[in-house]
């Protein structure tokens, strides 16, 4: 693995662009060139170091779950538009964020998910589940959301009700990657689900994937992108039938965040700090 940045710590989370990333590192964000790996920009932005920090982002637009409180940066000078406390302690902290054109959609622990408008920053409430979504997807007009208890849930963005309900596991569903009218959905039980968004029903499991838990990152050369930080280990597996190509193993550990650009995996880890790289067209042994 090669490193396209280091920094003095482990990134908490990143957004890979055309040209450069966004990433969080200890009380700052970061801007970093992709084509030398320099940081071009640099702003402070929290008084203490903290790692129940997560962030995605836009074109426009970054946005920062910092364990109760969001932030709506501005993408090119990370001037912060807004910021808003949606929960006090550990009973109501962020576990999940995502985005679309009009609004920020965060799960709060045990259940509710607050939106906030993007250009009134009106904030909604809204009682889904009975557990906690560490989870969640756009999908067409819909937000698809991961359960604690292990159910896959299509909510109608616009009356945020749910229209349809899957019971994929008796446990968490910790990770999933829209492709089209596909979804790929990582169980904590070690299974991969591939399922059908219009039919909404699993259409190929794969059992025993990682012998710890695992995220879905995406696909590359028709395969689907699994890692599993806590055993060290890169998978790919045939998109249609999950059947296993290859593996790679890297010093991982603990949780991180990944991302596929080409051929290049952008990877962070709680034992890397900075950003790792690792390519794609590594040679690995074909799996039989």
């Amino acid at each position: 693995m090669e490193h396209l940045v280091n920094l003095d710590s482990a990134v908490l989370g990143f957004c890979v662009k055309e040209s450069y990333i966004d990433c969080l590192c200890k009380r700052s964000l970061h801007k970093i060139e992709k084509a030398s790996g320099k940081v071009i920009y640099k702003k402070d932005l929290f008084e203490k170091e903290g790692l129940a920090r997560n962030l995605v982002a836009d074109e426009k637009q970054i946005f920062i779950s910092d364990f109760c409180t969001l932030y709506i940066l501005n993408e090119d000078d990370y001037e912060i538009v807004g910021k808003w406390k949606l929960g006090e302690d550990l009973s109501s902290d962020i576990c999940g964020i995502t985005v679309d054109e009009k609004k920020v959609y965060c799960s709060i622990r045990n259940g509710r998910l607050i939106t906030v408008d993007r250009n009134s920053f009106e904030k909604n409430e809204y009682s889904v589940s009975a557990s906690s979504m560490w989870s969640l997807q756009i999908y067409d007009s819909y937000l698809l959301c991961g359960t604690v208890d292990g159910h896959l849930l299509l909510l109608d963005r616009e009356t945020m009700s749910v229209a349809k309900k899957l019971i994929l596991s008796k446990q968490n569903i910790r990770s999933l990657y829209v492709n089209g009218s596909i979804l790929y959905a990582a169980g904590q039980d070690k299974k991969l689900f591939k399922i059908s968004l219009p039919e909404f029903k699993i259409l190929e499991v794969q059992k025993n994937v990682h012998k710890k838990m695992f995220d879905c990152v995406g696909l590359y050369n028709d395969m689907v992108v699994t890692v599993s930080y806590p055993c060290s280990e890169i998978a790919l597996w045939d998109k249609d039938t999950l059947v296993k190509n290859n593996e790679i193993r890297i010093p991982l550990s603990l949780s991180g965040n990944a991302f596929i650009d080409g051929n290049k995996l952008y990877i962070s880890s709680r034992n890397i700090h900075g950003i790792g790289l690792i390519n794609l067209q590594y040679k690995s042994p074909k799996m039989t």
